[in-house]
C-alpha cells in the first residue's frame, strides 16, 4: 500500500510540473513549401489604395522585387535609383514622384509589425529587406511630421486589402475600388438603431466599416459586428453627411452643425468644432504644408455656403471662405493643392435651386482661384482624371473641363442627374434620374456613347467601378442593386429585403459589396462559395499567465490572422497564424489578470485576387489557475490516499 501511495504522489508531482510549463507561441513546427507569397499595398497621395499578392523567385525575395512585381501586375510605373553600397532608393511609383523640395511628399516604406495591429517604418531600404511567406509590406506617398514619422499610415492592414476611406475612394472622386464584386449571397447584415435607416455612405479603413444614421456613427468589424457607436446623446444627431477616415481619425459633419472627429479604434471623440451651417456632403482631408487639414463645404438655406479649413489634430479653424452658392451633397475634389467645389446654387422656400451654379476652385491656403459657371445645379461630386474634370448637372449635361485652360472640352446630353459618376481609364460610367446607365468614352474633343442600359428607377446613389464590374443602385420603393460588366452585360441584380429606398452609395469592404438602405439595414453581399474555408475553431483553456492557443482547420493554405483584444480592452491586435497539415495555429499572448478577451479570425486566400472571410467575434473568460489546479492536484493526491485507507481498513 505504501508503494501505491508513493507512486500516486509522484504522479501528482509529475502532472503538476507538466501543467506549469507554459505553452510558447511558435513551438509547433512550421511546415512551409519553398513558395514565398507576399502582399504589397500602395497608397498614393490622393489616398487611392492598391494591393497585389506576388510570388517571389527563389533567387530574389527582397521587398524591392516584391514591389517591382506588384507594380507590373497593377500596370504602375516603378523607378528606383541604385546607390553602390547603400542599395536601391525608390523615387517613383505610378504617377507620384518624390518631391522633397516643394511639397515634402515622398515614398515611405513600411512593414507590418506582427502581433501589434500596426505598421512601422522600415529601418532598411527595400533592397535590403528579405521577405518570408505571408509577409505584408506597404508604400505610402506622404510627408513626415516633426517626429519623422509619416502623417498617415496605410488605410489597408494585414488581411484587409480593399480600403475605401472616403465616399468616392480618393481625393479625385474617381469612384474606383480595388476589391471584388463576387455575388449576391448575404454574408451578414447590420441593423441601424434609427427609424430613418441609412442615407449616408459607408467607408472602410484599417479593417473597420464606418457608417452613420440619423442618431449614431457606427464602427463595425469586417464581419458586421459592432465595434463601437457614438451618439452624443441626441436624436437627429447625424444627417446625410458621410464619414471620411484619415490615419487614426474618422471625421463627420453632423446635423447639429458640428464637425466631429473620433479615434477609429474606440470611438472616443478627439475634438468637435461648431460650424454653424448645414453639412450634407462628406469632409475631405489633405496634407497642406506638411500638415493634415480637414476641408468642409457647407449649405445655407436660401444663401451661400462656406468652405472651412480645420486642423485635423485638434479641430481648430484655420480659415473659411464664402462660396458663390451652397454646396449640397456633392463632395469637393482635390488635385495639386486646389479644391474643386460643386455649387448647387441657392435653394428657395419652394425647394427650387437658383443660380449661381457651377464649380468653384479655391487653393488649400484659402485663396480664390477661378470659377466655372454652368446652366444648372451641380448636386453630385466632380471627378478628376488625366487633367480633366468631369461632372453631371441636374439639368442634364455630362461635362468635361480641361483643368489647364479651364474651358469645356465637350458636353454630352444625358438627362438630369444627382448621381456621381465613376471613371476607369478614359471611360465614364454615369446614370440619370430616368434610370439610364451610360458608358461614355472621352475622345478628348468629344464624347462617344459606348452603351446604355435601363434600370428599374431613378439613380441617386453614386456609381462604383471595380475590376471590370459596375455597381449601380436605384432609388425606388423596391430599390435594386445591379451589376454590369464593362461591355454592358447585366451580370445579376438583387433587391434587398425589406424593400425600401436607397440613397447610400455602394462600396467594397474585403470581399463584400456593402449596400445601406433606408430600411435600416446595411447588407454585405458576396459569393460564399468563393471565400476561404474556416472550420472547427478550437481554443485552449484561458488561464492567467499562459498563452492561449487558437486553431482551426482548412484544406487550403492562405493567410490567416488572429485578431484579439486583451483583457484591458485596449484595441484589437493582429497576429499571423501558422499553417501545418491542414491546421492553422495562433496564440493570444498571456494575460496578467483575469477577465474577458475577444477574438476573431480573418483568412485571405492565396491568390492575386484577395478574397477574404472573417468569423464572428468570440468571447473567452480568462481565469486564475490556482483554484482549478489546486483541485486537480488535490484529486491526484487524495485518490491514492483513499485507496490506501480503504484497504487498510
Amino acid at each position: 500500500m505504501k508503494k501505491i501511495w508513493i507512486i500516486g504522489v509522484l504522479l501528482g508531482i509529475i502532472l503538476m510540473s507538466m501543467s506549469l510549463i507554459p505553452v510558447k507561441a511558435g513551438m509547433e513546427k512550421e511546415i512551409r513549401g519553398s513558395e514565398v507569397r507576399v502582399t504589397v499595398t500602395i497608397e498614393f497621395g490622393n489616398h487611392q489604395d492598391m494591393s497585389y499578392t506576388v510570388i517571389l523567385p527563389q533567387n530574389n525575395q527582397t521587398a524591392l522585387k516584391a514591389t517591382e512585381l506588384a507594380c507590373q501586375n497593377l500596370s504602375l510605373y516603378f523607378h528606383y535609383i541604385w546607390y553602390s553600397g547603400s542599395g536601391a532608393f525608390v523615387d517613383q511609383i505610378g504617377w507620384e514622384k518624390n518631391d522633397f523640395a516643394n511639397s515634402g511628399y515622398y515614398w515611405h516604406f513600411l512593414l507590418w509589425k506582427n502581433n501589434s495591429y500596426e505598421w512601422e517604418m522600415s529601418s532598411y531600404g527595400a533592397s535590403s529587406v528579405n521577405l518570408k511567406n505571408g509577409d505584408t509590406i506597404s508604400w505610402v506617398y506622404t510627408v513626415d511630421n516633426s517626429m519623422w514619422e509619416p502623417w498617415t499610415t496605410p488605410s489597408e492592414i494585414i488581411g484587409h486589402y480593399s480600403a475605401f476611406s472616403s465616399m468616392r475612394g480618393n481625393l479625385n472622386n474617381t469612384g474606383e475600388a480595388d476589391g471584388y464584386i463576387l455575388g449576391n449571397d448575404i454574408l451578414w447584415k447590420f441593423k441601424s438603431q434609427s427609424t430613418w435607416g441609412f442615407s449616408s455612405t459607408p467607408i472602410y479603413h484599417h479593417g473597420i466599416i464606418f457608417i452613420a444614421d440619423s442618431s449614431n456613427l457606427y464602427a463595425l468589424n469586417p464581419n458586421g459586428s459592432l465595434l463601437w457607436n457614438s451618439t452624443k446623446g441626441g436624436s437627429g444627431y447625424y444627417g446625410i453627411s458621410s464619414p471620411v477616415a484619415f490615419g487614426n481619425y474618422v471625421i463627420i459633419g453632423t446635423s447639429d452643425r458640428y464637425v466631429r472627429a473620433f479615434y477609429t479604434n474606440n470611438g472616443t471623440m478627439a475634438w468637435e468644432h461648431y460650424i454653424g451651417e448645414d453639412i450634407t456632403s462628406s469632409p475631405v482631408v489633405d496634407i497642406v504644408s506638411k500638415f493634415p487639414v480637414v476641408f468642409v463645404a457647407t449649405f445655407n438655406f436660401n444663401a451661400s455656403g462656406k468652405l472651412h479649413a480645420l486642423n485635423l489634430t485638434n479641430g481648430e479653424e484655420l480659415w473659411n471662405l464664402t462660396l458663390l452658392g451652397s454646396n449640397y451633397l456633392g463632395i469637393p475634389a482635390v488635385l495639386n493643392g486646389k479644391i474643386y467645389i460643386p455649387i448647387a446654387g441657392k435653394e428657395n422656400n419652394n425647394y427650387q435651386w437658383n443660380p449661381p451654379y457651377g464649380i468653384q476652385c479655391i487653393d488649400e491656403q484659402g485663396k480664390y482661384v477661378w470659377n466655372l459657371t454652368t446652366d444648372s445645379s451641380i448636386r453630385s461630386s466632380p471627378a478628376i482624371m488625366n487633367n480633366t474634370m468631369y461632372f453631371v448637372t441636374a439639368g442634364g449635361n455630362l461635362s468635361a473641363v480641361n483643368l489647364t485652360s479651364h474651358k469645356f472640352k465637350w458636353n454630352y446630353t444625358m438627362g438630369g442627374s444627382t448621381s456621381s459618376l465613376a471613371i476607369h481609364g478614359n471611360v465614364l460610367y454615369v446614370a440619370n434620374d430616368n434610370g439610364d446607365l451610360y458608358a461614355i468614352k472621352d475622345n478628348e474633343s468629344n464624347a462617344n456613347e459606348i452603351w446604355n442600359k435601363k434600370v428599374n428607377g431613378t439613380v441617386k446613389a453614386s456609381i462604383l467601378y471595380t475590376h471590370g464590374k459596375i455597381a449601380v443602385v436605384t432609388d425606388t420603393a423596391s430599390s435594386t442593386v445591379y451589376i454590369f460588366s464593362e461591355n454592358g452585360s447585366e451580370l445579376w441584380n438583387y433587391t434587398p429585403q425589406p424593400a425600401n429606398y436607397i440613397l447610400s452609395s455602394p462600396i467594397i469592404a474585403d470581399s463584400c459589396l456593402l449596400i445601406a438602405s433606408n430600411s435600416g439595414y446595411l447588407y454585405a453581399l458576396t459569393d460564399n462559395s468563393s471565400l476561404p474555408e474556416i472550420k472547427n475553431i478550437t481554443s485552449s483553456a484561458a488561464i492567467v499567465g499562459e498563452n492561449i492557443k487558437i486553431s482551426f482547420s482548412s484544406s487550403v493554405e492562405g493567410q490567416a490572422i488572429l485578431y484579439y483584444e486583451n483583457v484591458s480592452g485596449d484595441r484589437y491586435h493582429g497576429v499571423i497564424m501558422n499553417y501545418s497539415n491542414g491546421m492553422y495555429i495562433g496564440y493570444i499572448p498571456k494575460q496578467d489578470t483575469p477577465g474577458k478577451i475577444h477574438y476573431y479570425i480573418t483568412v485571405v486566400n492565396n491568390s492575386e485576387q484577395a478574397f477574404t472571410k472573417s468569423t464572428g467575434i468570440r468571447e473567452m473568460d480568462v481565469s486564475q489557475s490556482v483554484t482549478e489546479f489546486s483541485l486537480l492536484y488535490m484529486g491526484v493526491i487524495l485518490i491514492p490516499l483513499a485507496i490506501y485507507w480503504r484497504r487498510k481498513i
